[in-house]
């Protein structure tokens, strides 16, 4: 993980995610965290592929424990 670049709105998913906190679609290809729309199903797809994050449910995702570490590890990213 330490080789791969986040992108910002990456960075701001992990950031909410790393809190233990379920990303949702709701409609379309939007994705909300803690009520507030913050990315889209293509970022979450990316995420998926690092092994940060992984579905939960068809329309839900949760934090891998890489996914949960990630702000620990890199605090000055989020």
């Amino acid at each position: 993980m330490s080789s791969t670049k986040l992108t910002a709105a990456q960075k701001r998913v992990m950031q909410l995610m790393s809190r233990r906190w379920p990303a949702e679609q709701s409609h379309g290809c939007a994705v909300h965290i803690n009520g507030r729309r913050v990315c889209n199903i293509d970022t979450m797809t990316v995420l998926e592929r690092h092994g940060l994050i992984e579905r939960d449910t068809r329309w839900t995702w949760r934090a891998t424990q890489a996914g949960l570490e990630w702000f620990l590890r890199y605090p000055e990213e989020g």
